[in-house]
């Protein structure tokens, strides 16, 4: 039955009437005449089945022509009504009834003198047909969904993904001053962007250049580009690079080196805020150049051995504290620099061994604690760049200046001050210090009870120019939801516990990240979740207490819901960076107008390509598993709803983590599902973000098997959804995430078919001594929590399950101790399990062959296992369902 309405038509076709004489008379006539022309009749009879014949029978077999008696005309009527798209014909005829012989009779149009044939009545009825069915046709095409131009779409492939014009390209824009951006093209052209006459200037052609560079950054005075090239990489963000230096006026190039050497690789280099003002570390030391023309002052001296690292992170501080490379600090007036040193003088150290490229392997060594052994010890200076070079030490608060700590944030408040944020080693205890770059004291300003969450976050706290009041995010009590993150407002004074924060914002949701101060309009900039958990949006509030807030971002660009923002110097415009949905955008705005934008890059090749494309669709969802409501990503091919899919678990066990959002992706999980018909599925669990801290709030010692409750209680639920096959599910996940796809395998009896675990965390004794103290506590104390986490003592359970372990043999992060352990005990228990090696790779694939394969076999991995469940049905169960 159609969905749409039906009308019924009815028709009544009467044939004229003839008196039943008049008719015998005409028939014996015709009677004679045939016997006098025989032949011509025979002849006359074959040109009449020719003509005429096929033209009646379609009629006839169309059910648009009735016949009567013998000297009736035959002729046609019908009606057509069409409605929301469907043509309904109905007719209802009311006939006279004739002899098979008056029939034929009737059909004789071989005699000239008989009654003439009703051509035009016949014409009629052909172009009523044909109009009828046109109406029909185009009804269906207009209304019937676009499904057939879905089906011209392509799937997207791996060789699409290895495609140019399917990369997001990210202009690196950074702001020069007030009014000018810097950006970088996809073609590799530096051009600045004037807002004030939207007009573009090229300040670098890379077309004239003999090198290969993918960093640049442009000097405060806009007259050199600093030029990084055959870049090495060192750990997930650290790098070796040579650099040069471009003049913008002539075009010459300068090589950027130390003193006595003609040509090097530089640990680092970057511009000052003033003119022409840098710094580069070289060999674990600091050189200052006043101006690119001036020579090199060298302001920090080591030892040989690289124990002592100035002004940059070593493994421990990039991976895992400061989260980035660069350990050294501009103040605003580039009159000093303050940086870190950091000591790995009793640190033991990790030897990699690399085994490509000559006859005997070489080792990479680092300094890397593991968990109980020591860590690097830390120091703050400041070095005064104007005048004769003098150095001071920040010194630590009194509670921790006799213990192991970590330096977790450094930021100048203003030409002389510092805010510095302090960690005990445990990271269950914050000091938050100004210290004054002229005499090296410093005070504490705020002190804090960290929990597991509290202390992932890396907020930089926003000072007002007097330095008297910061604002920075803590927990707030929200009701029964327990607290979430807001903005909360303090004086600079001696930390006085009687004394509240002031809060600005309020609400079961959590402000992720400060972006701006501008005390002259009365306003913090911050991104939030409270459009929604998925969503992050720019948001504005007034200083004055009054939680009057205002969403700049949202509806602001069509397909964009998860933004970041980078402010001008003065807060009076803002690039605003489109992550998702939809495909990524940089654009720029005013805040007097942020509706008025110019866009900086629009990926147009990418729309372009992913425009014939079949791409998945996302749906969120919030479900409740061990009465906790748990955050749900699936990711669904098209025409999900009439398939049964298999399912892949994308596991992520980071704590404080988010993976569940509308941040636009495009890699091989969408090559699985919109080419393989795999539906995808993120959980965040109890301990992400946007939960409330009664939530998150969990012994974390126990942090790896609530973790695992959550997954397998969402996938019990996901299990009833129509159009998921429960025999047909896997896991993936890497590192912490392949931990917990083990985990989960080893907890489960033929839940899941198969599993991928890539680079897997197996013993925490084994990693990273900040992640494992932060959450288990001290090996020495807490040996049994170490033991429950640890995969390795539940190899027996792992046995006859289906996984795949991907490994890169020089993985700094996750060594390929991890893999290691547990092959050598996979073996012991004669386990079943696949293996892939990447020789020399590092935790994130560098070499593209090594990338290419890497995707090729998990696509296959988990293709072959997902196509055919060694679960289907039994002969028995297929007899049983027979009976």
């Amino acid at each position: 039955m159609s969905i749409y309405t039906q009308h019924l038509v009815t028709i009544n076709f009467r044939p004229n009437q003839q008196p039943e004489g008049k008719r015998e008379r005409e028939r014996e006539r015709e009677r004679e005449r045939e016997r006098e022309r025989e032949r011509e009749r025979e002849r006359e009879r074959e040109r009449e089945r020719q003509d005429h014949q096929p033209a009646e029978d379609k009629l006839a077999r169309s059910g648009a022509c009735r016949k009567s008696s013998a000297k009736q005309q035959c002729s046609c009527s019908a009606a057509c009504e069409a409605t929301h798209g469907s043509a309904e014909l109905v007719a209802d005829y009311t006939m006279i009834a004739t002899t098979q012989q008056n029939m034929t009779t009737d059909l004789d149009l071989g005699s000239s003198d008989g009654p003439p044939r009703n051509w035009k009545g016949i014409g009629i009825a052909m172009v009523v047909i044909l109009a009828v069915m046109s109406l029909v046709i185009l009804s269906v095409v207009i209304l019937t969904p676009d499904e057939s131009h879905l089906l011209l779409r392509s799937h997207v492939t791996m060789e699409d993904l290895e495609s140019e014009e399917f990369k997001v390209h990210d202009p690196c824009a950074v702001w020069l001053n007030e009014n000018e951006v810097a950006l970088r093209t996809r073609e590799g052209h530096i051009l600045t962007f004037t807002l004030s006459n939207n007009l573009t200037t090229t300040l670098l052609d890379n077309s004239s250049l003999d090198l290969t560079s993918s960093k640049f950054q442009v000097s405060a005075d806009k007259r050199f580009v600093l030029l990084a090239y055959n870049i090495r990489p060192v750990f997930s963000q650290s790098f070796t690079a040579s650099y040069a230096i471009y003049g913008v006026a002539n075009g010459d190039l300068l090589e950027l080196s130390p003193p006595d050497r003609e040509t090097t690789e530089l640990q680092y280099a970057s511009w000052g805020p003033q003119g022409n003002q840098l710094a580069f570390v070289f060999d674990g030391d600091i050189y200052y150049k006043a101006s690119v023309l001036s020579d090199s002052l060298r302001l920090t001296s080591t030892d040989e051995d690289q124990k002592v690292l100035n002004g940059l992170s070593d493994w421990t501080y990039e991976e895992e504290v400061l989260l980035t490379y660069v350990a050294h600090w501009w103040s605003m007036d580039g009159a000093r620099l303050a940086y870190l040193r950091i000591n790995n003088s009793v640190t033991p150290v990790m030897e990699i061994p690399h085994f490509l490229g000559g006859l005997y392997p070489s080792n990479m060594i680092f300094p890397y604690p593991k968990a109980g052994s020591s860590i690097p010890s830390v120091s703050l200076f400041v070095v005064n760049l104007y005048g004769p070079a003098h150095t001071l030490e920040m010194l630590p608060p009194d509670s921790l200046r006799s213990r192991e700590n970590y330096i977790s944030m450094v930021s100048w408040i203003s030409s002389t001050r510092l805010a510095v944020r302090w960690l005990n080693r445990a990271q269950n205890q914050s000091v938050l210090c100004v210290c004054e770059a002229t005499t090296g004291a410093c005070s504490e300003k705020h002190k804090m009870a960290m929990d597991m969450m509290q202390n992932q976050r890396q907020d930089l706290p926003l000072f007002t120019s007097d330095g008297s009041v910061f604002y920075t995010i803590l927990p707030a009590k929200q009701g029964a939801r327990g607290e979430f993150h807001h903005i909360a407002g303090l004086t600079v004074q001696p930390a006085i516990p009687s004394v509240p924060p002031r809060f600005l914002t309020s609400g079961s949701w959590d402000v992720t990240l400060l972006c701006a101060l501008d005390e002259k309009a009365g306003k913090i900039y911050f991104l939030s979740t409270e459009e929604s958990r998925e969503s992050r949006h720019l948001y504005s509030v007034d200083l004055n207490g009054a939680f009057q807030r205002h969403c700049i971002s949202c509806g602001l660009i069509d397909g964009c819901g998860f933004f970041r923002a980078v402010f001008s110097p003065n807060r009076t415009h803002f690039v605003l960076y489109c992550l998702g949905p939809g495909i990524p955008k940089v654009t720029v705005h005013s805040l007097k107008d942020p509706s008025s934008y110019v866009i900086l890059e629009d990926n147009n090749l990418l729309s372009a390509a992913l425009e014939d494309k079949r791409l998945p669709e996302s749906l969120f969802r919030t479900v409740q598993a061990d009465n906790h409501d748990l955050h749900l990503k699936l990711t669904l091919p098209q025409g999900y709803e009439a398939n049964l899919l298999p399912l892949l678990i994308i596991v992520d066990g980071t704590p404080g983590s988010q993976t569940v959002t509308e941040e636009f992706s495009l890699g091989w999980p969408q090559v699985l599902c919109s080419t393989h018909g795999v539906a995808l599925a993120w959980v965040d669990g109890r301990s992400g973000v946007g939960r409330g801290q009664k939530t998150v709030a969990v012994d974390p010692r126990k942090l790896g098997s609530l973790r695992v409750k959550d997954y397998l209680g969402v996938v019990e639920l996901l299990m009833q959804l129509p159009y998921v096959d429960n025999r047909r599910i896997a896991l993936f996940g890497k590192a912490l995430g392949g931990y917990l796809a083990l985990k989960m395998l080893a907890a489960t009896d033929n839940l899941f078919q198969c599993a991928a675990a890539v680079a897997p965390i197996t013993d925490f004794r084994l990693y990273s001594a900040a992640f494992s103290e932060r959450y288990l506590g001290f090996p020495a104390k807490e040996d049994h929590a170490y033991t429950t986490a640890s995969v390795l003592e539940e190899v027996n359970k792992l046995k006859e399950e289906n996984f795949l372990i991907v490994h890169g043999t020089a993985d700094a992060r996750v060594h390929f101790q991890h893999s290691a352990e547990l092959l050598s005990r996979l073996v012991k228990v004669e386990a079943n399990y696949s293996l892939q090696l990447y020789p020399d790779e590092s935790h994130i694939l560098r070499e593209p062959r090594s990338v290419r394969h890497f995707q090729r076999t998990l696509v296959n991995y988990l293709q072959n296992c997902l196509k055919h469940s060694a679960l289907l049905d039994s002969p028995e169960e297929e007899e049983e369902e027979d009976d």
